[in-house]
């Protein structure tokens, strides 16, 4: 029995490639819908805790739309996956 460790490398490096697109996908993903509101204070400028009720903004609509996406395709690449992996019976 012999090993064919060039199609183990490719393999290997698939399944790198495709961890990372899904991790990348899924993380930026939150980053956008940890946006903060539109029109919130600058940064670094000090907040007033009894303003923290009546400041509510939504985040950019782009953002939501972007994470959606981004949720999406990371869903349907591991659904991809799942269906390379899982026997087809006929």
């Amino acid at each position: 029995m012999t090993i064919d460790w060039l199609a183990f490398l490719g393999v290997f490096g698939t399944a790198l490639a495709a961890a990372c697109v899904i991790v990348l996908c899924f993380a930026t993903a939150i980053r956008l819908l940890a946006l903060p509101p539109r029109g919130a204070a600058a940064a670094g400028s000090a907040r007033d805790e009894e303003m923290d009720d009546v400041e509510r903004g939504s985040r950019p609509t782009a953002a939501t739309v972007g994470a959606a996406a981004l949720f999406a395709v990371s869903g349907a690449i591991v659904l991809f996956g799942v269906y390379l992996v899982s026997p087809i019976s006929r």
